[in-house]
C-alpha cells in the first residue's frame, strides 16, 4: 500500500506540468449476430465522441478488418451507426474485464449496480462540478461498469494551493537546488512547495524532478502559508443541490440492449389455492370472493404493459414472487439470488412487510417502488424508493391550485374538531392556500371549530354573492352526513362548493350522493379512470378482455401504469433512473405520475387529480 501512495504522489508531479482531458472510454458491445454464411460479429452502437481508431483499438482488431464488413466507415461514422466487429478476431474478454489506465493524479472508478452519481460524490468527498471538470459528458444515468475519472486529494490540494498564485510555472529541479534556494529564488517556503506538489514529501528534492513553482513579477508579495483543506461533502448537501443538477442532463440510452430483472412481490395467495376447487359448479362463488384472486389482476395489468414495452425494444427478466402477506414469506423470498440482482421491485403491498423487504432493497441497491406504505424510511438508506402514493400536503396543494386557477370569487371556510389529527391536516391545508405563488387572498379565508359552534358560524357567513368552498376536515361520519344534509338546504339560496379529501369521504357509506351532487362535491384522489377517455383506457380494456375475458378493475389499471412508467425509466435511462424522472412525461391511465425527490434515497408521486360531481358524473378538473 505505501509502495502505491508513493507512487501516486510523485506521478502527480508531472500532472502540473502537463493539461489533462478526460478520456472516451469504449464501452464493448455483448450482442452477437451471424451472417449468411455463419459468421459471427459483436454489433457495436457508435457512441458520443468514438472514431474508428478507437473502437478497433479497443475490441484489438485492425481497422481494415473493420471496414472490410462495415463499408464507409473509414470515411464517417455516426452516433447510433451499428459497426459489425468481426467476432473471431475481437479479444473482447481481456478487455471487458482491463480497468483502463487513469492519467497521473486520478484514479477510475468503476460505477457498482445501483449506485448513484451522489453516492459516489459522497464516499469520494468530491463535488459536482470537480467531477464535470474531467468527465465532460457525466450524466445522473450513469451505468453499472461505467468508468469515472476522479482526480486524488493530494491533487484537489496541489490545485487550490495553485489558485492562490497569480500564475505558477513549472520548474526543472537543479543538482544543487534545496528548499532554502527555491525559497530565495521563487519566494515560497518548504510548506508551500509540498502544499503545490504532494509529492515532494515523499520523494525529496531530485534532479530533474518537475515541479510547480509561482512565477514571480516585480513588486507583488507572494501569499503567507495557510493549511489548506478539502471541503466536506455531506448528503444534506444534495438537498440544496437543484441548481447544480439542472446542469446534468439526463440523455437517452440509444439502442438499450441491456436486460433488466424486474421482480413483482403480490399476496396472490396461493396457500389457499384448496378453496378454489368444489366438488360442483353450483358451489363456485364469484372471481371477487376469493382471497386468492383478489390481486391478480395486479399482474395481469402488468402483464399488458411489459408487453407494450416490449415492442419498443425493451427486454426485461420478470419474477413474480407471492408473499402470501406473510413476513416470513417476503423475508424468504428476499435471501434468494434471484431478488439480489433485481434492477426494480414492485410491491409488497402489505405495510407490515415492507420494511423487511426495503432492508433487503437496501442491501443489494435495488430501486424499490412503494405502493401504498406510510412507514418511515431511514435517513441512511442506499437504495432509491419510489413512493406512488402522494401525500395529502399534495392532495390540499391541487384544490387550492384549482381554486385559484378557476374560481375568481370566492368565500373559502374550514371547520374542524380540534383533535390532533385534524390539526395536523389543517396545518398542511393552511400551507397550501397561503402559497403565495397561487395568489389567494388569505382574507377571505375563515377557521371554524365544532366547540365554538363553528357550524352555525359558517352558516352564518356564507355570502350569496361569492362561491362558498367549505373544506370539513372532520373525520366523524355522523357529523360529515349532518353537515352535508344542512349544507344542502342552503344551497337553495347560496352558491356551495364542499371539498375534502376522498381517503376519508370514500370510508362514509351514508353520504347521500344526491347531495354530494348538488353541492358540487370537489375532492383530491391518486385514482380516477375517464371513461370518456376512448383512446387510451377504450384501448386497455379492449386489450385486457381479449387477453383475460373480463373487464379489468383498480388493480389493473394501477399495475398497467406503475408498469409502464418505471419500465420506461429503465428503458431510456438505465438502472440509476432517478435523478432523471423529471425529464419523463409520460400519459397515465389512471392518475399522472411525477417523481419528486423528497431527500436522499427517497421520491414520492406528486401529481394527483382533483374530480368534482356534476350532474351525477365525477369530472377530472386538474
Amino acid at each position: 500500500m505505501k509502495f502505491i501512495l508513493s507512487l501516486s504522489f510523485s506521478l502527480s508531479l508531472f500532472l502540473f506540468c502537463n493539461p489533462i482531458k478526460a478520456q472516451t472510454i469504449i464501452q464493448h458491445s455483448t450482442e452477437i449476430e451471424q451472417n449468411n454464411s455463419g459468421k459471427s460479429f459483436y454489433i457495436h452502437h457508435v457512441q458520443k465522441g468514438e472514431t474508428l481508431y478507437a473502437i478497433a483499438k479497443a475490441y484489438e482488431v485492425a481497422e481494415d478488418s473493420i471496414v472490410k464488413y462495415n463499408p464507409g466507415v473509414n470515411i464517417k461514422i455516426e452516433i447510433g451507426q451499428r459497426i459489425r466487429i468481426p467476432k473471431n478476431r475481437a479479444k473482447i474478454k481481456v478487455l471487458v474485464e482491463k480497468k483502463p489506465v487513469a492519467p497521473e493524479g486520478f484514479i477510475y472508478y468503476q460505477v457498482k449496480k445501483g449506485e448513484t452519481l451522489y453516492r459516489i460524490m459522497l464516499n469520494h468527498q468530491i463535488k459536482l462540478d470537480e467531477l464535470k471538470k474531467y468527465n465532460e459528458d457525466l450524466s445522473t444515468n450513469i451505468r453499472p461498469g461505467q468508468w469515472i475519472l476522479i482526480p486524488t486529494q493530494e491533487k484537489r490540494i496541489a490545485d487550490k494551493a495553485a489558485a492562490r498564485y497569480d500564475s505558477v510555472v513549472c520548474y526543472t529541479l537543479k543538482r544543487r537546488d534545496n528548499f532554502y534556494r527555491l525559497q530565495k529564488k521563487f519566494k515560497v517556503n518548504q510548506q508551500q512547495l509540498e502544499q503545490l506538489n504532494p509529492g515532494l514529501k515523499t520523494t525529496g528534492l531530485q534532479k530533474g524532478l518537475k515541479i510547480i513553482v509561482p512565477f514571480i513579477h516585480r513588486d507583488i508579495s507572494v501569499p503567507a502559508y495557510h493549511p489548506i483543506a478539502l471541503d466536506t461533502v455531506m448528503a444534506s448537501d444534495f438537498e440544496v443541490m437543484t441548481e447544480e443538477t439542472k446542469s446534468i442532463n439526463c440523455h437517452r440510452i440509444k439502442f438499450n440492449r441491456q436486460v433488466y430483472k424486474i421482480g413483482f412481490m403480490v399476496p396472490l395467495f396461493s396457500n389457499l389455492e384448496p378453496e378454489i376447487r368444489v366438488e360442483s359448479d353450483y358451489l363456485i362463488h364469484d372471481i371477487d370472493s376469493y382471497k386468492s384472486f383478489r390481486f391478480i389482476e395486479f399482474v395481469e395489468g402488468a402483464k399488458l404493459a411489459l408487453d407494450s414495452l416490449a415492442k419498443l425494444g425493451f427486454k426485461a427478466e420478470v419474477y413474480i414472487w407471492d408473499t402470501q402477506a406473510s413476513r416470513a414469506k417476503a423475508d424468504s423470498i428476499c435471501k434468494l439470488p434471484e431478488f439480489k440482482n433485481l434492477d426494480l421491485l414492485i410491491g409488497p403491498f402489505y405495510s407490515k412487510n415492507i420494511a423487511i423487504v426495503r432492508k433487503a432493497a437496501d442491501e443489494n441497491n435495488i430501486n424499490l417502488v412503494d405502493l401504498f406504505s406510510k412507514t418511515y424510511i431511514p435517513a441512511d438508506t442506499l437504495c432509491q424508493n419510489f413512493i406512488v402514493k402522494s401525500s395529502e400536503q399534495t392532495a390540499y396543494n391541487a384544490l387550492a391550485k384549482y381554486i385559484a386557477d378557476s374560481i375568481p370569487n370566492y368565500n373559502i371556510s374550514i371547520l374542524h374538531q380540534g383533535n390532533d389529527d385534524e390539526l395536523k391536516r389543517l396545518a398542511e391545508l393552511k400551507l397550501a392556500l397561503y402559497n403565495p405563488q397561487l395568489g389567494i387572498d388569505t382574507n377571505r379565508i375563515n377557521i371554524y371549530t365544532y366547540q365554538q359552534k363553528g357550524l352555525d358560524k359558517i352558516i352564518n357567513s356564507l355570502d350569496a354573492q361569492s362561491e362558498n368552498i367549505i373544506f370539513n376536515l372532520v373525520d366523524n361520519e355522523a357529523r360529515v352526513a349532518n353537515f352535508i344534509r344542512q349544507m344542502n338546504i342552503l344551497k337553495k339560496d347560496n352558491a356551495i362548493m364542499i371539498m375534502a379529501l376522498d381517503n376519508y369521504w370514500s370510508r362514509y357509506k351514508t353520504l347521500e350522493l344526491g347531495y354530494l351532487n348538488n353541492l358540487k362535491y370537489t375532492f383530491a384522489t391518486d385514482y380516477f379512470i375517464d371513461a370518456t377517455d376512448s383512446i387510451d383506457v377504450a384501448h386497455f380494456n379492449g386489450e385486457f378482455y381479449q387477453q383475460y375475458h373480463r373487464m379489468p378493475n383498480k388493480l389493473a389499471y394501477l399495475a398497467y401504469d406503475i408498469s409502464w412508467y418505471f419500465g420506461n425509466a429503465l428503458y431510456y435511462y438505465g438502472s440509476n433512473f432517478a435523478t432523471c424522472l423529471p425529464a419523463m412525461k409520460l400519459k397515465t391511465l389512471h392518475s399522472p405520475i411525477m417523481m419528486k425527490r423528497q431527500r436522499q434515497g427517497v421520491y414520492r408521486n406528486i401529481k394527483t387529480n382533483v374530480i368534482q360531481y356534476d350532474n351525477y358524473h365525477k369530472l377530472r378538473k386538474e
